[in-house]
């Protein structure tokens, strides 16, 4: 098996046939004949205490598809390349969600029957040339808020000291987290039923109990929120005036 080596840049290249350039993110990677992420071939025994691995081993990923095409899917090392998974829909943004074992995993997205890679994150080549994504959870630590966490997390417990030096901007000019997929579905913004024009969909389980509030518009800010009772879905809606 052969090892890979990791890209920053996407260069365009002749197509075999010499008619010159083409689009490097549009290449064929089909699955890669051999990925090789410790340059080790992995024994049997390897293979059954990764897959008896405990659940906490697990890290929640999050891919993410923004370049455009109408129906996506996305597969990788982490099933083989042997399933095409569909991609969450979210007005031009395409998300999933996957529990990756850590370690490095390669990926790539099929766009409208069309293998891509996305030029705007890491990239690697297989053996044979082909460019996929790839991504690195080794270093993961999940969160449990003990002292231990604080320790390998590299987040200091003592206390800030204060001064009068002004601190990097950068600190405060760093975008805030993205809201999880599952919860840019708002019910609010769903279409009603055909068949009966007074009832929503039924929203999904993430969602509920949460507070959603639309921007300020001529004064006036909608919120709205959902509740379960039982196997009905209530959703209250309150106007402020601001």
């Amino acid at each position: 098996m052969g090892n890979f080596t990791g890209k920053e840049g996407v260069e365009d290249q002749e197509s075999p046939d010499g008619g010159g350039g083409f689009d490097s993110s549009r290449a064929e990677p089909g699955p890669p004949s051999a990925f090789d992420f410790t340059g080790e071939a992995m024994e049997v025994e390897a293979l059954e205490r990764e897959a008896a691995q405990p659940h906490q081993d697990l890290v929640p990923t999050v891919f993410r598809w923004d370049h455009g095409g109408r129906q996506v899917f996305i597969t990788g090392t982490f099933n083989n390349w042997e399933k095409q998974i569909p991609m969450h829909r979210s007005g031009n943004d395409f998300t999933y969600i996957h529990n990756l074992k850590k370690g490095k995993h390669a990926y790539k997205f099929i766009v409208d029957d069309e293998w891509r890679f996305a030029p705007d994150q890491p990239t690697v080549a297989d053996i044979e040339g082909r460019i996929n994504n790839f991504i690195d959870v080794s270093d993961f630590v999940a969160y449990t808020g003990d002292d231990n966490y604080l320790a390998t997390s590299g987040i200091s417990t003592q206390d800030e000291v204060f001064s009068q030096v002004r601190p990097e901007l950068d600190e405060y000019t760093k975008e805030p987290p993205q809201l999880p997929p599952h919860l840019r579905h708002i019910i609010l913004n769903k279409v009603p039923s055909v068949s009966d024009t007074a009832a929503l969909p039924t929203p999904q389980h993430v969602a509920l109990n949460h507070l959603y509030c639309t921007a300020i518009k001529d004064g006036m800010m909608v919120l709205g929120a959902t509740q379960r009772y039982r196997e009905k879905f209530v959703t209250s809606i309150y106007y402020s005036n601001i």
